[in-house]
């Protein structure tokens, strides 16, 4: 099942702080962000339950004193869902929600706000989308989107997607977060260790056949986990159990903090022993020690490269993956300090060779080679997402328009002085960049007035000159 986690090196060697280019008042502020998942289940009439989920850390949200409330604290946040077919929209889902802390200490900042809906669609493919913003925070957000194919579940035996947990227990009170008679708290970041060590897993079996004998009303299931090589990690003894009907409820909780860290995959594998039929569901999670990457830990033992070579990122796994349209897209991020050749080599590739050539072209811009982290990498992609976040035009996405591009060039501005538009001027901002080249400066006009700042001049070698940019700034012009 595909999931994606937004800035997961941020979250493991500490979050992304933003100077210059924050959009609130605070100088300097976590970038906003969140994790998200999504399962797909039975329902009714051969339709199919799409829940999702998503988690948003506290620390990354903008929280305000409340004095007429006890000088507690709040913040605000907005939660869009949408599922579409070919670029129209079939439903959609909408809600705010409200967060009140009594203080601001350390512990309950690093708490977890789960967050979680659902649509109910026929067999098909889809796109979901999910969005956050954060009201307090002059509506700073981050989205999502899944490919989705959901599948029928109708015919045969069939086992639901798999929803990895940070606790499952029984709770027979109805509840957003509950479903036969489980309380199941999302985990959609799927990162495990020593801070959370053990793994817990949901998922649903349907159309088990009548048992004819005392054998066939038995069922079996077993767990393997997978490293990133599709090799057998780690196994675990297969459960024989007693058919409760036609359908039954999978809860599992797996230590998982004795692997080393990476990317795996938990396999589940169900067998009906009327019938001999197996289904089985499978999901990606991360296992991160921090122990694993100091001087001679077991991530650095497990490296295949040598000292003095490049590493692709901790992640690199992820690339083996991911759809040739994924892998296009990042690609196409890199536009901007790809080399000619490499632009034209990447089109002649097939898929295979994307995924080999991705890790290439990040192992060799790697700053700390013989360390798994590739520091540019990490950096690069952290400033297109910022690009997206904060820089989306009407048109195009934010890492296309021209503050994209400079930001992405040039890395975040020393400072940016900002002039809104008014009944005779348009909007206009001035990014000063103090130790590039000397000192340069860059200058983004709205000339057309559709919240699409253009570059109009800089200082910069190699950039557009145009000393009489003020002219760009007249409403009239």
């Amino acid at each position: 099942m595909k999931f994606i986690r937004y800035c997961l090196a941020a979250m493991l060697f500490g979050a992304t702080i933003l100077s210059a280019d924050d959009e609130s008042d605070q100088a300097r502020q976590i970038r906003f962000y969140f994790s998200a998942d999504y399962a797909s289940f039975r329902a009714a009439d051969s339709l199919v339950y799409l829940e999702f989920y998503a988690a948003l850390d506290r620390k990354v949200l903008t929280y305000k004193r409340l004095e007429d409330e006890g000088n507690k604290f709040a913040a605000e946040f907005l939660v869009e869902a949408e599922i579409s077919r070919q670029g129209q929209v079939l439903q959609n889902r909408i809600w705010r929600s409200r967060d009140t802390l009594d203080s601001l200490d350390t512990h309950a900042l690093n708490m977890t706000i789960p967050i979680i809906g659902a649509f109910t669609v026929p067999p098909g493919e889809y796109q979901l989308e999910l969005r956050l913003t954060d009201l307090f925070g002059e509506n700073r957000k981050q989205s999502v989107k899944f490919p989705i194919r959901a599948v029928s579940y109708q015919k045969g035996l069939a086992i639901s997607d798999l929803q990895l947990a940070m606790s499952i227990e029984r709770d027979a009170a109805a509840g957003s977060f509950t479903k036969n008679g489980f309380k199941v708290l999302p985990h959609p970041a799927a990162v495990y260790g020593i801070g959370m060590p053990i793994l817990y897993c949901y998922a649903e079996i349907y159309n088990l056949a009548p048992g004819e004998s005392e054998e066939g009303r038995k069922y079996s299931v077993t767990y393997r986990v997978l490293d990133s090589d599709g090799k057998e990690a780690k196994t675990f003894p297969a459960q024989v159990r007693s058919k409760p009907g036609e359908s039954s409820v999978l809860v599992q909780n797996l230590n998982v903090v004795t692997l080393v860290s990476g990317t795996y995959q938990l396999e589940v594998k169900v067998r009906d022993h009327q019938t001999g039929a197996e289904a089985k569901a499978a999901h990606r999670f991360f296992v991160y020690r921090p122990d694993d990457f100091a001087a001679g830990g077991a991530a650095f033992q497990a490296m295949e490269k040598s000292q003095g070579q490049g590493s692709p990122g901790i992640d690199a796994d992820r690339y083996d993956v991911m759809k040739e349209e994924e892998l296009d897209l990042e690609f196409d991020w890199v536009r901007y300090i790809a080399k000619p050749e490499e632009l034209s080599t990447w089109k002649k590739l097939n898929l295979a060779g994307k995924r080999e050539f991705i890790k290439e072209f990040w192992a060799a811009r790697d700053a700390t080679p013989g360390t798994p982290i590739n520091e540019f990498k990490e950096e690069y992609l952290a400033r297109v997402r910022m690009a997206n976040a904060l820089y989306r035009g009407p048109f195009k996405d934010g890492y296309k328009g021209d503050r994209g591009r400079v930001l992405l060039l040039y890395g975040r501005p020393d400072e940016i002085e900002r002039f809104p538009s008014s009944s005779d001027a348009r909007e206009y901002q001035i990014w000063h960049y103090y130790s590039i080249q000397g000192g340069v400066d860059f200058i983004f006009v709205d000339k057309r007035s559709m919240n699409d700042l253009e570059l109009v001049h800089s200082t910069a070698r190699g950039e557009i000159y145009d000393p009489d940019w003020m002219r760009f700034i007249d409403v009239n012009y």
